[in-house]
């Protein structure tokens, strides 16, 4: 075959001809990728989907975003309760503590779990916080005595901005108050010498890993709606007193801040307080009520949440008429704490 042949130049237009084609086909195609390199990303989908294997369970994570909105739990998981499981077995299968678990789900010490129940495990050990209307982040930093910085980087807050409502996690914190098992009294009929009564524990059911309640707790305050403060917490002042606008000289009703145990209620001068009362609401937590002017509770009472224990007077060391109100501290671990700090 010569150059510039007929022949020739028919072969070379062909190999043209499939050139173009081989080219427009293969812009359709995806492009060749070695199986190998498929492996780490089959790897990471894997890992994504299935937390870990144990004892023939496979646990899988929740995004949790059924309302739509981010939480502060939306890393955490989602587990159903199955035959068999305790809470000392969740323990040793998810990296936090028997507590955290409980706070998570507001369930009581020793409180059973039941097949079917969900229950949020937080991603750390810790406790969730609903910010309450007023709350900054320094503030519920000075709540836990926990680093402003580790509550942010745990919930990847950019700036200190917060909103009433808004649930974050507390990395290291502990429930400032953990309500009591309630139990309940029924009555039965007689048999052989046995009490006609008996004291059962109330099972209460987990709540909704949608909606959890903070077990933190936040105290109410301890006088009416009209209540002003007559003076704040400072150095040489560790209380807050309060003032029932409504009331006059005449002073208002004191209600206990939270569920918990008379452990104090005398009457006389009391070192300046005058007639003074204390609550213990457990883990450590003590609420003093001082300068009043009757006492509706004794030593050893139990008190619900808002009932009325006293009211405002101006026994004590108080200057005139003026000074009715009420003197409240709150102690954690004996320690005075700025009240303020854990009211609503």
């Amino acid at each position: 075959m010569t150059p510039n042949s007929p022949t020739h130049r028919w072969l070379i237009n062909r190999v043209r001809i499939a050139c173009v084609i081989t080219f427009v086909v293969g812009s359709f195609l995806p492009p060749y990728v070695p199986k190998a390199a498929l492996a780490p990303q089959e790897t990471s989908l894997a890992a994504q989907r299935f937390l870990l294997v144990e004892e023939g369970f496979i646990k899988k994570t929740s995004p949790l975003t059924r309302q739509g909105a981010r939480r502060a739990y939306a890393k955490g998981t989602i587990h159903t309760v199955k035959d068999g499981d305790s809470l000392e077995r969740l323990s040793r299968w998810y990296p936090v503590s028997v507590d955290t678990i409980r706070w998570a789900n507001n369930l009581q010490a020793g409180q059973p779990i039941r097949p079917g129940d969900e229950l949020l495990i937080l991603p750390v050990d810790g406790i969730l916080h609903t910010v309450s209307r007023g709350q900054t982040l320094s503030r519920i930093a000075q709540l836990y005595e926990i680093p402003m910085s580790d509550i942010m980087n745990q919930n990847e807050l950019k700036s200190e901005f917060i909103m009433a409502g808004q649930q974050l996690i507390v990395p290291g914190g502990r429930p400032i108050i953990e309500k009591r098992k309630q139990v309940a009294t029924v009555d039965e009929p007689p048999v052989s010498e046995k009490p006609t009564q008996k004291t059962i524990e109330v099972a209460q059911k987990p709540t909704a890993p949608f909606t959890p309640t903070p077990t933190a707790g936040v105290l109410q305050k301890p006088c009416a709606i009209t209540c002003f403060y007559t003076q704040r917490y400072h150095a040489g002042h560790y209380a807050i007193d309060m003032q029932d606008k409504g009331s006059g000289l005449l002073g208002g009703p004191i209600y206990a801040a939270e569920d918990g145990t008379v452990v104090r209620s005398d009457k006389g001068w009391s070192g300046g307080y005058g007639h003074v009362i204390e609550i213990d609401h457990g883990n450590g937590l003590l609420t003093l009520y001082a300068h009043n002017k009757d006492l509706y509770v004794k030593e050893g009472d139990r008190v619900q949440r808002g009932q009325t224990i006293a009211s405002m007077g101006n026994t004590g060391r108080v200057y005139g008429a003026t000074g009715i109100h009420v003197h409240f501290e709150v102690r954690v671990n004996g320690v005075k704490k700025n009240p303020v700090l854990y009211l609503e």
